[in-house]
């Protein structure tokens, strides 16, 4: 999936960002909280109907945007508003209260202590430092909590998984390749627990179906009775993570 820059135009009040996509089939729009509006779109697509299309999809727009504040969970954030004073894990059930250490290394470590309590020491007061071993610290409490969830489910409904790896992905919450490998987004650990599940169902189809044929949709509909529902909140789940997860590092 190409990621081309943020597209404004005249012809609509909402700035969106145009995202070709070699498995989409239809013209879809995605809100999300840090990146805004997404039109994504099918290859070959005349990108001069994007206007139009936003255009009429304006209530909508309008709606989600202003859910973000009520739906997204409240940031707990430092004094100064940098980085959170709790990190909240719901897709694998566990909330960190995060505490800074200043010292003069020119550089941030994250252990955990007491219990449940996330320290982060060393120059603390480097946004940028912080911000790395904070999605660090993510990346290894989703390794070490949603590969074991993952390969659970598999065991249970009888899928061969070749391998699987946890990516801090920007557009995608989960993949699977033509030989059963696996890649889930380690922000996935901030979803409620039945979308987290979801996201394994649908990309454990995908190692029997490699499509979103009306077989594979009959097989994840097997597994998750409440598919249809849990694949519409996809559409909007962002909202549920913070913003310095976010960050690129």
């Amino acid at each position: 999936m190409s990621i081309p820059d943020p597209v404004s135009s005249s012809r609509t009040e909402f700035p969106y960002a145009i995202r070709t996509s070699r498995r989409a089939r239809y013209v879809r729009l995605r809100m999300s909280p840090h990146e805004g509006l997404i039109v994504v779109v099918p290859e070959g697509f005349d990108i001069a109907r994007v206007p139009r299309l936003v255009e009429d999809r304006s209530g909508w727009i309008r709606k989600v945007q202003a859910s973000f504040d009520t739906l997204r969970p409240v940031a707990c954030m430092t004094d100064d508003g940098d980085f959170p004073s709790a990190a909240v894990f719901a897709g694998i059930g566990e909330t960190w209260n995060v505490r800074y250490h200043h010292g003069s290394e020119g550089r941030v470590s994250a252990r955990a202590v007491d219990g449940n309590t996330l320290l982060l020491s060393g120059a603390v007061r480097d946004s940028r430092l912080c911000g790395k071993a904070l999605v660090g610290w993510l990346r290894t409490r989703s390794s070490l909590k949603l590969v074991p969830q993952l390969l659970h489910l598999a065991d249970l409904h009888g899928f061969r998984i070749s391998k699987v790896t946890l990516r801090k992905q920007r557009s995608r919450w989960g993949s699977c390749s033509s030989r059963g490998a696996i890649s889930l987004n380690t922000k996935l650990a901030f979803l409620p627990p039945e979308l987290v599940r979801y996201i394994m169902i649908h990309e454990l189809c995908h190692t029997r179906h490699m499509n979103h044929s009306r077989k594979f949709w009959s097989l994840v509909g097997t597994l998750d009775s409440c598919c249809e529902v849990h694949d519409r909140e996809m559409n909007d789940a962002w909202r549920f993570v913070p913003g310095w997860a976010e960050s690129r590092y």
